[in-house]
């Protein structure tokens, strides 16, 4: 268990070390909430596999520029998903690495270590001052579950940047043979740390700023809710592609901070696919 341990640790490590220095988007696709187990929307049926399988692909993102930003940008997104046993060990740069320990398909819940989100203060001019926070491993836990077409899913996450947890649910439906539709809302809850993180100005950040930004303190409580939307289409066995559309309202301390340029966003991706 203790090399196992270090081993996702360092595999998250160089994963964030990887993704930034190559400036890509790892913000989460509105497929699933959680990205923490392979989707079964992304293949044509479920079938029982011993073996690995792989996904490969990428697209792009247009979505703000942090979270608050009263602009977007476009962004590459990679698409590399690797899962042993339909997805009893799974490994990919947005779920991060984890095992479920369900032998259920219909519900999976289990442990997986991810990156945390990271900001640049160089991205937008608003954030002068604040610094930047890294790319940095987080641990946490996950339930998932469906119930015919609806679904539930839930995960909590720490690091050095704090807790926060997230819990969404939606209904998800086939249109014919090749696509499947899948809408939902999530609600995402961070703690102090986690809020004043990327909510907070403190006074040595409000003086950097030239006192543009004036100090605050952001509290525990829920940070979001979000509408999304997603369309998978199956081509044929192998190529697939990814639509998603998402509304996200920032609340309480997050929409009151004086980093918030704008509390309704919205964000769209689209991914193109190949199951090896």
């Amino acid at each position: 268990m203790i090399f196992l341990r270090l081993f996702l640790l360092t595999s998250a490590t160089l994963v964030a070390f990887f993704v930034k220095a190559a400036n890509i988007n790892l913000e989460q696709i509105p497929d699933l909430p959680i990205k923490n187990i392979p989707s079964v929307s992304t293949s044509a049926s479920f079938q029982t596999n011993q073996s690995w399988q792989f996904s490969l692909g990428g697209g792009l993102s247009y979505a703000p520029r942090y979270e608050g930003a009263a602009n977007d940008r476009l962004r590459f997104m990679p698409l590399f998903d690797a899962s042993y046993k339909n997805g009893k060990f799974f490994i990919s740069p947005i779920r991060g690495i984890g095992y479920n320990l369900s032998d259920e398909m219909e519900a999976q819940y289990g442990i997986r270590l991810h990156i945390g989100r990271e900001r640049d203060q160089d991205v937008d001019p608003h954030l002068n001052g604040m610094g930047t926070i890294n790319y940095a491993p987080e641990a946490g836990v996950f339930y998932n579950e469906r119930f015919g077409a609806y679904y539930i899913s839930s995960g909590i996450s720490s690091g050095n940047n704090g807790n926060h947890a997230e819990v969404g649910t939606g209904i998800g439906f086939s249109v014919g043979n090749q696509d499947r539709l899948r809408v939902g809302i999530n609600i995402d809850w961070g703690d102090g740390k986690y809020s004043q993180t990327y909510f907070g100005v403190t006074i040595v950040q409000s003086q950097a700023s030239g006192y543009v930004l004036k100090a605050y303190d952001a509290n525990a409580g829920v940070k979001d809710y979000a509408l999304t939307s997603n369309w998978v289409r199956n081509y044929d066995k192998k190529w697939f592609s990814n639509a998603g559309l998402s509304f996200k309202q920032l609340i309480g301390s997050a929409q009151e901070s004086p980093l918030t340029q704008r509390s309704l966003m919205a964000s769209a991706n689209f991914l193109m696919g190949y199951h090896l």
